[in-house]
């Protein structure tokens, strides 16, 4: 078998980009760089014996000059993916809300996919040096990781902070400067709750996949469920409808300012069936929206003209009321941390919230 070799394109640090040449065959690859074989062959082994589709795959070990380079799947550093965004990005004004604007389909898809892996496995990543250690793949811009080989007992949670600070030097990338106000991008609001409470001090009160199954990931049959289990919650006592309508109480007026009701009787249907028991949401009346969107998925169909299907019924609801879901989780969030409530500690779309 002829020697390998290897025609390196760019390098970034320990991170090289070039075509190894093989058997007649040019393979597009992403290399990482050692001075220490011993390490180089370790990183490979753990590569090749470890298949999971969150990790990086490797198809070769060689030596070039004095270096041993692992070959890797041909990808992308997160960090070089998006300052070649950057040098891309044209634009007379330069502002934040441009450039959120121009990468907001990839950083949004990238996000989903990170914090999707992040909640299916315990540990095995390199939180301290996250940066490093995240991939975007050149084929279908998936997300991969390069594993902590030494397997290192720190679990994801003590990660959260390093992701939001990484997501936050992506979104602050052209500008070099602390963000103190992430509405100046002109995010979508589900990604703003996101990352504002994206915090590992959340975290003494909710679980790490509480605290990642959030709006912003959430399809439309997500929302169903997640106002079923919710109202099921409120009515076995399980949560005080008392404590919890404070909680939405306090944010409604310093965020979410929005007043359903009215908004929902804008609508034909929707609004018959607010008046068709309008008394039972007089009570507690920023935590009575869960009883009343549980009401309107069972009677929905029974006030309407054309039956329409549960995500119809969702994208109503969202549409009148596009701050609901937001406002309701980062409440549930501040009620566990007000009130000490340990029932958080699985997915809240589980239904063992």
């Amino acid at each position: 078998m002829s020697e390998p070799d290897i025609a390196i394109i760019r390098r970034d640090g320990c991170v090289c980009f070039g075509v190894l040449k093989i058997c007649g065959k040019e393979i597009r690859s992403t290399f990482l760089a050692f001075k220490d074989e011993e390490k180089a062959v370790e990183v490979y082994k753990y590569l090749v014996e470890n298949h999971e589709d969150w990790i990086l795959s490797c198809h070769h070990l060689v030596q070039y000059e004095d270096e041993w380079l692992v070959a890797l799947e041909c990808s992308k550093n997160i960090l070089t993916y998006f300052r070649e965004k950057m040098e891309g990005w044209e634009s007379e004004n330069r502002n934040q809300s441009e450039w959120f604007s121009y990468i907001k389909e990839d950083f949004v898809k990238i996000l989903k996919d990170l914090v999707s892996i992040w909640a299916k496995i315990d540990r095995g990543i390199n939180t301290k040096s996250l940066a490093k250690t995240i991939f975007i793949t050149n084929s279908g811009g998936a997300v991969k990781f390069l594993p902590n080989v030494n397997a290192s007992d720190e679990p994801m949670e003590g990660g959260i902070d390093a992701l939001k600070h990484l997501m936050s030097c992506i979104i602050n990338m052209p500008f070099e400067s602390v963000i103190r106000n992430y509405e100046n991008f002109n995010m979508p609001n589900e990604l703003l709750c996101f990352l504002s409470l994206l915090d590992c001090q959340n975290l003494k009160f909710v679980s790490l996949p509480f605290l990642l199954d959030a709006p912003l990931f959430w399809r439309p049959v997500d929302k169903f469920n997640f106002i079923v289990h919710l109202d099921h919650k409120i009515k076995r006592r399980e949560i005080s409808e008392y404590y919890f309508d404070a909680c939405l109480s306090y944010l409604g007026k310093n965020k979410y300012t929005y007043k359903w009701e009215s908004l929902v009787q804008q609508n034909p249907v929707l609004g018959s069936i607010y008046n068709h028991q309008p008394n039972a949401y007089h009570c507690f009346r920023h935590c009575s929206v869960v009883r009343y969107c549980s009401n309107v998925y069972r009677h929905y169909n029974d006030n309407g003209t054309q039956r329409i299907s549960i995500v119809g019924i969702e994208n109503e609801l969202s549409t009148l009321l596009p701050c609901l879901y937001i406002h309701l989780f980062e409440g549930l969030i501040r009620y566990a941390r007000l009130h000490r409530y340990q029932g958080f500690w699985t997915s809240i779309l589980s239904g063992n919230i």
